[in-house]
């Protein structure tokens, strides 16, 4: 992680498009990140999702020294996404969907709060648009190289995509993406609770059974922004994040 920003090309191809989510939030002027190569961002990210498995499955030789640190970094994360996502299936399976549901959106709205509580005290409030991506960067790259999440600003907004998430759940877990969604919901909704101004969206996102290939998160000062989003994306915001939207000015 760099110690400055870099402009990021714009316009570009569509997959650079695709992958920073400019198709969806067009950036006005150069858009800014902190990390633009997630491959070299740190211990792990350049394992292969082979070896990962093969060292989880304990496929490495009697010598553990030979096992290195970016294969302790990828596993140790592909880990807890796994578990992460066994959590919320053994909770509903034990409980059922309505209870695991409260239980997530009482546990990421306290998380948000006091996340953003954080942030402010590093970078002072409103926290400006580019300390938003830096903490997103942050966030991510201590879970690991199961996360990937390609963030940038411009003036007037600050954008993070995920395609590779460890709350995606794998294969077989579909239906455990409705936790993904409900606390990533709860989280923003927790921002935007001790930041006055703040707006956050996060649309399109995984679908309930991970159908979707991406998730975007959007965070703006300006209502502007939200309240001139093209209605298919103002439709698919969830009925929470819309009352807090609607209960601070914005017209949807």
């Amino acid at each position: 992680m760099k110690s400055e920003l870099s402009p990021i090309p714009y316009p570009t191809n569509k997959a650079e498009e695709y992958k920073w989510g400019f198709d969806v939030y067009q950036p006005e002027g150069t858009p800014m990140a902190w990390i633009v190569d997630w491959t070299s961002a740190g211990a792990g990210y350049g394992v292969s999702f082979q070896r990962t498995m093969e060292v989880l499955r304990f496929k490495v030789g009697v010598d553990l020294s030979q096992i290195s640190v970016d294969e302790m970094a990828a596993a140790l994360s592909m880990r807890l996404k796994l578990q992460w996502h066994g959590f919320w299936k053994t909770l509903e399976d034990k409980f059922g969907v309505a209870k695991a549901v409260e239980v997530g959106r009482e546990m990421s709205h306290p998380n948000g709060r006091t996340v953003w509580k954080r942030i402010q005290n590093n970078f002072g409030t409103p926290v400006p648009l580019d300390k938003i991506i830096w903490y997103q960067d942050v966030t991510h790259l201590l879970s690991g190289p199961t996360m990937r999440a390609y963030s940038w600003c411009d003036e007037r907004k600050s954008v993070c995509t995920r395609v590779e998430c460890a709350m995606r759940p794998p294969k077989g877990m579909e239906e455990c993406a409705r936790y993904c969604r409900v606390c990533d919901d709860a989280t923003i909704e927790g921002y935007m609770a001790v930041e006055p101004d703040l707006l956050c969206v996060r649309v399109p996102d995984l679908g309930d059974r991970a159908e979707e290939p991406r998730c975007v998160h959007m965070w703006t000062y300006d209502k502007k922004v939200v309240e001139t989003l093209p209605d298919v994306l103002k439709e698919r915001m969830p009925e929470t994040t819309r009352g807090v939207l609607t209960g601070k000015g914005v017209r949807l």
